[in-house]
C-alpha cells in the first residue's frame, strides 16, 4: 500500500474534524433575514437622501425617486440576486449524502471549469485568467479526465484567482476610501460602502465561480450590516475627532479660523475614508476565506473512498428495520394474549 493510500482518509475522520450538526432551514432563515435588514438598510438610505433633495427643491425630490428606484434595483437586488443564483460545494456531509454530494461537486467543478474556459474564449479584455493555465484546464475537459480538470482548477485558484481577487478588493476599498471621504454625508457613506460590498462580494463569488453555503453567505452579510452601521456613525465620531484635534491646535489656529475648520474637515474626511476602505477590505478577505475553505473540503471529499459508508448506511437501516420488526412482533403478541 502507498504512502497516500494509507494516509487517505476516511468519511467518519472527516465527519469528525469537518462536518458540523447544522440547520439548514436556520442557516437558510438567517440568510434571508440579514440580507432583508441590507435592503431596509439601502432603502432608508435612499429614503433619506430623496426626502432631502425634497427640502432642497420639489422638483428635485420628484425627480430623484425614478433614480432612487434604479439604483436599488442595482446595487441591492442584482447583486444579491446573482450571488444566490451561484451554487455552492456541499461539504457538511454525512453517510446518507456524502456519495450524492461527490457526484455533485464533481458536477459542479466541471461547470465552473466550462465556465471559465467560455470566458476566455469569448470576452476581450478577460485578464483573469492565464492562458497557459485555461489551455491546460481545456485539454482535461476535452478528455473528461476528473482528475486533471481537479488539478487544473486548483492551479487557477491558487495562482491567478488569488491574484484576480486581491485586485478586486483593493480596487473596491480604495473606491469606498475615495468616495466616503468626499460625500461628506452619512446617508450617502451607507449608501457608498454597501454598495461596493455587495458589488465585490458579487464579483468574486463571479470570479471563483462558486459562492459560501447558506451559513458563511448569512455571516457575511451580517459583516456587510455591521459596516453599514459602521459607516453611518462613523461621521459624527471622525467630526468629534477633528473637533478636538482642531481645539488641540488651540492658539496656533485662533487667528486662522478658515484654516482650523480645513484641517477638522480635511481630519475628518481622511479618518472616514480609511475606515470605510478597511472594512471593505476585510469583506472580501472574510469572502473569500470561506471560499477556499469550501474548496478545500470539497477536494478532501472527493478523494475519499465511499465504500465502507455504504456498508455503515446498511448496517444502521438494518438495525432500525430490525427494532421496528421486533415492536410490531412484539404488539402483536401482546394483543393477542390479551
Amino acid at each position: 500500500m502507498s504512502k497516500n493510500e494509507e494516509k487517505k482518509m476516511t468519511l467518519e475522520e472527516y465527519q469528525k474534524k469537518y462536518s458540523k450538526p447544522e440547520n439548514i432551514k436556520s442557516a437558510r432563515t438567517f440568510l434571508y433575514i440579514f440580507a432583508a435588514a441590507i435592503g431596509v438598510i439601502v432603502f432608508v438610505a435612499l429614503f433619506l437622501v430623496v426626502t432631502k433633495l425634497f427640502d432642497i427643491h420639489e422638483y428635485a425630490g420628484y425627480a430623484s425617486i425614478p433614480v432612487a428606484v434604479l439604483i436599488y434595483i442595482f446595487v441591492y437586488i442584482v447583486p444579491l440576486v446573482k450571488i444566490v443564483q451561484t451554487k455552492p460545494f456541499i461539504t457538511n456531509v454525512d453517510s446518507r449524502n456524502a456519495k450524492e454530494a461527490q457526484r455533485y461537486n464533481r458536477e459542479l467543478r466541471n461547470k465552473i471549469a466550462d465556465k471559465m474556459i467560455e470566458l476566455k474564449a469569448t470576452t476581450e479584455g478577460v485578464s483573469w485568467y492565464s492562458d497557459e493555465l485555461i489551455g491546460k484546464l481545456a485539454i482535461a475537459r476535452q478528455m473528461k479526465n476528473d482528475k486533471e480538470t481537479k488539478i487544473a482548477l486548483t492551479n487557477i485558484y491558487d495562482k491567478d484567482v488569488r491574484i484576480a481577487s486581491n485586485k478586486m478588493i483593493r480596487d473596491h476599498a480604495f473606491k469606498v476610501g475615495l468616495t466616503t471621504a468626499l460625500s461628506q454625508s452619512e446617508k450617502i457613506d451607507t449608501l457608498f460602502v454597501v454598495a461596493y460590498n455587495l458589488s465585490l462580494i458579487k464579483d468574486i463569488v463571479f470570479l471563483y465561480g462558486y459562492r459560501p453555503s447558506d451559513a458563511k453567505l448569512a455571516k457575511i452579510y451580517r459583516t456587510v450590516i455591521v459596516d453599514a452601521l459602521v459607516a453611518y456613525g462613523v461621521g459624527n465620531a471622525t467630526g468629534s475627532m477633528a473637533t478636538a484635534m482642531t481645539k488641540f491646535g488651540g492658539a496656533a489656529m485662533e487667528g486662522i479660523p478658515i484654516l482650523g475648520k480645513a484641517v477638522g474637515t480635511i481630519i475628518d474626511s481622511v479618518a472616514q475614508g480609511i475606515i470605510n476602505s478597511s472594512l471593505t477590505v476585510l469583506i472580501g478577505f472574510q469572502t473569500k476565506k470561506y471560499l477556499k475553505k469550501e474548496y478545500h473540503l470539497q477536494d478532501i471529499l472527493d478523494e475519499i473512498d465511499l465504500d465502507d459508508a455504504k456498508e455503515e448506511e446498511t448496517e444502521r437501516e438494518m438495525v432500525e428495520s430490525l427494532k421496528e420488526e421486533i415492536k410490531d412482533k412484539a404488539k402483536k403478541k401482546k394483543l393477542a394474549a390479551a
